[in-house]
């Protein structure tokens, strides 16, 4: 037989099984559900509760959004039910949110249900992660009149910003990297719903697969410096000595880390040197009005060096008492140790470092004080 006459058969069999499988696989944009918002809630051991949030983009659709909840084992036989309850293609190609609430990550369910989402190759590794007090179900079903949509509610609430600073904005490919990294604890943003709105209210922290605590915002803006962030969100200061308070707010803050240790793995000690500058910009206490020279912001800049290394020492405490290490502390004594690290070893490390901790303010502005 002619062999360019194979070589022909060959391409047209292709191209007809090509077509065939095409046409199989296409489905019409109405039919197909795509999930923007997914929430999962703690039932029991064996169950949970999937709820979606899926856009409808039909000109002649009632709802902007439908809600979807099932009751299931597995999130995927979840998606299978939750596509007989829709009558459309369920899929997870356009999902930006997964909301775990709090009693579902408190029983250590987090790291698998994140894991099979990290494993779909439908799902996009910027996903972005939340746990929310409440009900996630019942955060979704809720009605905000001055939002357009719950999926683009949450997906903008979320993302990185100057006033979110202290938010980890944790996504699906961060989650994984700290709940496999030995020397990193996961840390979270936490929602709460207040007053028909929804607030980020912190981080959770994880030790291991399970959410230990929340830690405030405070607490959340000292991981960031610790860990390098260059811009940080607006600090507030609140100055209490010899029964004299003074309030303030340093806004457009720069900040510089240094950390080094000793080496050491029986005595181990850190030394963490912070630099950060901002602007003043508003005052309340007995120095309001007198804030004119270099001295006077000097010595300020001293009392706010003080204060600072006060709250750092304290979280530095809280973290050490409960063993985790959110901010990848023990990496300075980690890369001079020779052999495997684990957890265990980043635990034993933190609950026996001390530290040295020296910061450095400078205000290059006082704003609209003057």
């Amino acid at each position: 037989m002619n062999v360019k006459f194979i070589i022909l058969a060959i391409i047209l069999a292709m191209a007809f099984l090509t077509g065939c499988t095409a046409k199989e696989k296409k489905i019409p944009l109405e039919d197909v559900g795509m999930v923007g918002v997914m929430a999962i809630d703690y039932i029991d051991e064996n169950s949970l509760k999937l709820t979606v949030a899926i856009p409808q983009y039909s000109p002649e659709a009632k709802e902007h959004t439908q809600i979807f909840s099932v009751t299931t084992e597995l999130v995927s036989q979840g998606i299978v039910d939750i596509e007989a309850l829709s009558d459309k293609k369920v899929v997870l190609n356009q999902l930006r949110v997964v909301l775990l609430n709090e009693e579902f990550v408190r029983h250590g369910k987090a790291r698998g249900i994140i894991k099979h989402l990290f494993r779909n190759a439908e799902v996009g590794n910027k996903v972005l992660i939340a746990v929310v007090k409440e009900s996630g179900e019942e955060i979704l079903k809720e009605e905000y009149p001055d939002k357009p949509n719950i999926n683009f509610y949450l997906n903008d609430l979320l993302q990185p910003s100057i006033n979110t600073a202290f938010n980890p904005n944790t996504n699906i490919h961060d989650f994984i990297y700290t709940q496999t990294n030995p020397v990193l604890d996961s840390i979270v943003p936490l929602l709460e719903k207040k007053e028909g709105k929804i607030e980020i209210n912190g981080i959770a922290l994880f030790k291991g697969d399970k959410m230990l605590r929340s830690l405030s915002k405070d607490d959340a803006l000292i991981i960031q410096a610790l860990q390098g962030r260059k811009k940080l969100a607006p600090l507030y200061i609140n100055l209490n000595d010899n029964n004299k308070e003074e309030k303030m707010m340093l806004d457009l803050i720069n900040s510089k880390v240094r950390m080094k240790g000793n080496k050491s793995m029986d005595s181990p000690k850190l030394t963490v040197s912070l630099k950060i500058e901002g602007t003043l910009v508003e005052y309340k206490g007995e120095r309001e009005g007198h804030l004119s020279t270099h001295e006077e912001i000097l010595k300020l800049e001293e009392d706010i060096n003080k204060e600072i290394e006060k709250d750092i020492s304290k979280f530095l405490e809280t973290l050490k008492e409960l063993k985790v290490d959110p901010i990848g502390l023990t990496e300075k004594f980690r890369m001079h140790y020779h052999g495997d690290w684990d957890k265990t070893m980043t635990r034993e490390t933190i609950s026996k470092l001390q530290w040295d901790i020296h910061v450095e303010t400078s205000i290059v502005s006082t704003g609209t004080l003057r």
